[in-house]
This record gives structure tokens, C-alpha cells and sequence, in this order.
């Protein structure tokens, strides 16, 4: 009996044995009371702070304030000819005026440079007497990309929108697309835009425009409405309105 016990006694100090010797190995030797206790803690704690605040002192005040005006007659023609400026007449020359109000969000689409803005606009289509006038309004998310053309550095402004489009009433010239289906009040949204800046056209380049106003850009814009493929109705088309855009960024 006492052989036994004093095996158990034999065992059990080497397995504590171990245990000290493997918590001593992860652990370190102990540290002596003139030592400070944490010191490793206390120097990685210290980068994470100063990162916060430097991209604090980096990053915008405030975000951009974009207001823009679009005037624009309806086509025929398809998106990809229309962004290149390809204009088909329809039978109903109507027309649509818009204001836009967009926040800037980031400075990068899925990891590439862009200027990324979120818009919330208003239209107004003239129908022209071929049925009473409509009320849209529209909310996408837009991104831009800016190019340095020639050696005179000519700035240009290229923008693609995505988002969604709700009409009062289906503009006269989507109901004659569609005919004999129907189109749909909400449905997808493009817009695109094809702008240069204007104090670079009244030599003042690199400058503000005004104390409150950062730039002001003018050119051409595309507004689409499309039902991407059946989508949103039971047929799938879109139509175009082509013209000219104007938009003040403020901050």
C-alpha cells in the first residue's frame, strides 16, 4: 500500500513538474518588483491612438455639397450611342428639366480612386400637350472619374450613376417605346455625365470659384430610364433624355 502511494506521490509531483516548466517557457521568468510589469502592453497600445488621429487631420472637415440642373429632350436613341452623343429624333419632341442635391460619400469605388456622390433629385417632363405634364423623382449613387487631357491639362469630368427612378406618370415617349406593353413607373436608373470645369475655361484654374464655391462644372448628360431586361415590367427597354448639365460643388 505504502509502494502505491508512494508512486501516485512520484507521479503527480512530475506532472507538476511540467506544468511549471511549460508555464515558465510561455510565460518568461518572473519579473522582479524593480521591473515595470507591463511594458510591451503599454508601447502597442500607444500606435492605435495616433493613427485615429492622424487620418483625422488628413481627411475633409466636411463633406461637398453638389447642386445640379439638367435640361434635356427626349430620343430614341440607346444608352451606349447616347453617351457618344448619337441623337434619334422621336415623334414627341418633350423634354425634362431636373435638380439634384448630392453628399460626397468616399474617394474610392471597390479600392479605385473615384469620386463618389449620393443624389437625390426632382425632374419635371414637359409632355408638350400628348398627355398632362409629370413628376419624377430619382435617388442613385453616382462616381466620377476626372482626366487631364493635351498638354494644356484640359480637364474633364466623366460621371456614371446608378439608382432608381419613380414617375407620376410613364413619360409619353417610354409609353410609345413600349407600345403595346407597358413600361413602369419605377424602374432602374443611369445617368451619365461628360463635364469640364469652368474656372478652368475662365482661366482660373487651380482656383475656387467663389469662397463658397469650390467649382462649377457644365456639359452634357445622359438621363435613362430602363426596365433592365423585363425587370421591372413585363417588357424590357428604356428611353433617353439628352442635353446639358450644370452642377456648382459647394463646402
Amino acid at each position: 500500500m505504502s509502494h502505491s502511494h508512494n508512486l501516485l506521490a512520484r507521479k503527480r509531483q512530475g506532472i507538476l513538474s511540467c506544468l511549471l516548466l511549460l508555464s515558465t517557457a510561455l510565460l518568461g521568468p518572473t519579473a522582479r518588483a524593480d521591473q515595470p510589469s507591463l511594458p510591451a502592453l503599454t508601447l502597442s497600445a500607444e500606435p492605435a491612438p495616433q493613427t485615429l488621429i492622424d487620418d483625422g487631420d488628413t481627411a475633409p472637415s466636411k463633406k461637398p455639397l453638389y447642386l445640379q440642373a439638367q435640361f434635356a429632350a427626349a430620343s430614341e436613341s440607346d444608352f451606349g450611342p447616347a453617351i457618344l452623343f448619337y441623337y434619334e429624333q422621336p415623334d414627341q419632341k418633350t423634354n425634362l428639366s431636373s435638380l439634384s442635391v448630392g453628399r460626397f460619400l468616399r474617394d474610392d469605388l471597390f479600392g479605385w480612386p473615384a469620386e463618389v456622390v449620393s443624389y437625390a433629385s426632382i425632374q419635371y417632363f414637359g409632355e408638350r400637350g400628348f398627355q398632362p405634364d409629370a413628376i419624377g423623382t430619382a435617388f442613385y449613387i453616382k462616381a466620377y472619374k476626372h482626366f487631364k487631357l493635351g498638354k494644356s491639362q484640359f480637364p474633364l469630368r466623366i460621371g456614371l450613376g446608378e439608382g432608381l427612378s419613380y414617375v407620376s406618370r410613364i413619360p409619353i415617349v417610354e409609353v410609345e417605346d413600349f407600345a403595346p406593353d407597358t413600361s413602369a413607373k419605377l424602374t432602374n436608373y443611369l445617368e451619365w455625365t461628360m463635364q469640364t470645369s469652368l474656372n478652368h475655361l475662365l482661366g482660373h484654374g487651380g482656383q475656387r470659384f467663389s469662397p463658397g464655391i469650390k467649382d462649377v462644372y457644365l456639359g452634357y448628360s445622359v438621363f435613362h430610364r430602363s426596365t433592365v431586361f423585363g425587370l421591372f415590367a413585363s417588357k424590357g427597354g428604356g428611353v433617353n433624355f439628352m442635353g446639358l448639365s450644370v452642377e456648382l460643388v459647394l463646402d
